[in-house]
């Protein structure tokens, strides 16, 4: 059984009538974006003066609050497995499809801007001096090399550029499904679930995961404030702006019409060139009947 067919069976037979060839672009520049950011880790760590006396950097090392891995992990995973289960939950495989690639668009492009910015501006973490054990004799330090060598990559902040991203995303995408932002839609009465404030709520919690591995950076002293402000801006920017290549705003009203509540985009149709050849069928036929 071919994966189209297992699609179908599971979604319904009109579950791929949005499907374009466009949309393997799309996919092929997200795989090139995440291509490009794995080669702009390795770019050459740009290694800028110090002094062995500078306190903003000599603070003392320690282990992270938050790994690297499991930020990224609950940055990509969290909100994959949130919209995938309400995608299965609606039977909509385009909710999943645009939900996954806009996702993987954002934290591709995310993670190759930090990744470049990291490695050409080469600043000095706050525990680097911890790192680098600055020998007064050999003038060099003599830590170990790779420790010294990430101690120089700290602007902007990985972990608060990815959470961002992943957090981003998810706010906006709850906020597209509940109208949380948009306070001109009108929502049913008599239900918990119509809670203004309770919508407004859910669609920040993200959010405050996202600040809270961000404070975290600073506290362990792995990062300036400034690197973690950055890396914020440049996750929520480019995971905004994925977002809305894929999904309408969500502070728009007219996107929660009852009739493309919640859905995505669907960027490859001829649904603009139906509409306006029906509309100019329909002023020839007023035309023909003045005539008449």
């Amino acid at each position: 059984m071919s994966l189209q067919t297992r699609i179908r069976a599971i979604f319904g037979n009109d579950s791929l009538d949005w499907l374009d060839r466009s949309y393997l672009a799309d996919w092929i520049v997200v795989a090139t974006l995440w291509l490009l950011s794995e080669l702009a880790m390795h770019i050459t760590v740009f290694e800028r003066d110090f002094y062995a006396t500078d306190p903003v950097i000599n603070h003392a090392h320690k282990k992270s609050q938050i790994g690297g891995e499991l930020n990224h992990f609950i940055a990509l995973l969290v909100p994959a497995v949130v919209l995938a289960a309400v995608g299965l939950y609606r039977l909509a495989f385009v909710r999943i499809h645009h939900g996954i690639l806009a996702l993987l668009a954002g934290q591709g492009l995310t993670r190759l801007f930090t990744g470049v910015l990291k490695n050409k501006v080469g600043r000095l973490r706050p525990d680097f001096l911890a790192r680098c054990k600055w020998n007064d004799v050999k003038m060099k330090c003599t830590g170990k090399a790779a420790d010294v060598l990430d101690g120089r990559r700290s602007f902007p902040s990985g972990h608060s550029s990815a959470a961002f991203a992943g957090m981003t995303f998810l706010s906006f995408w709850l906020a597209g499904q509940t109208a949380a932002w948009c306070f001109d839609v009108p929502v049913p009465a008599a239900s918990l679930r119509s809670s203004r404030l309770g919508r407004f709520i859910l669609t920040l919690l993200p959010f405050w995961w996202a600040i809270f591995v961000a404070v975290t950076r600073v506290e362990d002293y792995r990062h300036h404030k400034e690197d973690v402000i950055a890396g914020g801006f440049i996750g929520f920017v480019c995971a905004a702006i994925c977002y809305l290549a894929f999904w309408p705003s969500p502070f728009v009203a007219k996107n929660f019409d009852s009739r493309i509540y919640g859905q995505p985009r669907l960027l490859y149709t001829d649904e603009d060139h139906r509409r306006l050849t029906s509309a100019f069928e329909l002023t020839r036929l007023e035309e023909d009947d003045m005539d008449v």
